[in-house]
């Protein structure tokens, strides 16, 4: 028997068997043809000891059944993912005319209609201050508030800039910096709220529009019922 063909033949396995789960690598016909040729080339006088061979096939089970669970789990994932997807654009269906919470720091600007910028506070902020940007990322307005409490918190945009000159409706993004009467940082969320008015979808993917703005059914915290719900 060729044990050096046998050794090389067993450390290639051993090294791919190191692979994820043999993705790309020594299958089930692979591993038998490597099997075959191996009893072929043994020695006769010297032929495979029983336990060698059994532990051969031992090692064959192990890659079949290793490539099996890797192919389920796989299926299993990607079938998840479907089933996630489906939930979620069929719920997302439900919330047109609910008032929605959700992450997202833009604020649309409505001429002559003052926006509410909202943010939540993890605990309570002796100062907030409320940056607002335009899309080239030139600060519009500095807004300021005092001793709010934790929670969901709203301070109003008059529409204005820091010069007092009124600027283009649109969508707007803003940043949100506090800190308590300690002086220490207080963890803030941007958040975006309003009336769901449609739905649409891009790639397999439902969005609610709130007004002009866009927000992704993952990206929702809270629904009410609606106008003063």
């Amino acid at each position: 028997m060729d044990t050096g063909s046998i050794n090389t033949a067993t450390a290639t396995t051993g090294a791919i068997s190191d692979a994820k789960v043999f993705q790309n690598s020594l299958g089930k016909e692979e591993f038998l043809k490597l099997l075959v040729v191996q009893l072929q080339n043994q020695d006769p006088l010297s032929p495979m000891e029983s336990q060698d061979f059994s532990a051969q096939l031992a090692q064959f089970s192990s890659v079949e059944q290793l490539t099996n669970i890797d192919s389920n789990l796989e299926e299993s994932i990607q079938t998840n993912v479907v089933l996630s997807q489906t939930i979620n654009n069929t719920l997302a269906t439900t919330l047109i005319g609910k008032q929605v919470t959700a992450t997202g720091n833009r604020v649309q600007l409505i001429e002559g209609t003052p926006a509410a910028v909202s943010f939540e506070l993890q605990t309570p902020a002796q100062e907030a201050t409320v940056t607002i940007t335009d899309s080239a990322g030139n600060v519009v307005r500095t807004l300021e508030g005092q001793n709010l409490g934790s929670g969901i918190q709203s301070l109003e945009w008059d529409g204005l800039d820091d010069d007092g000159v009124a600027v283009p409706e649109g969508v707007y993004s803003f940043s949100v910096q506090a800190t308590d009467a300690s002086g220490a940082e207080v963890v803030t969320q941007p958040l975006i709220r309003g009336i769901a008015g449609s739905l649409m979808y891009s790639g397999g993917t439902a969005f609610l529009r709130i007004g002009d703005l866009s927000v992704s059914f993952g990206d929702v915290l809270e629904i009410s019922g609606g106008l003063g719900g």
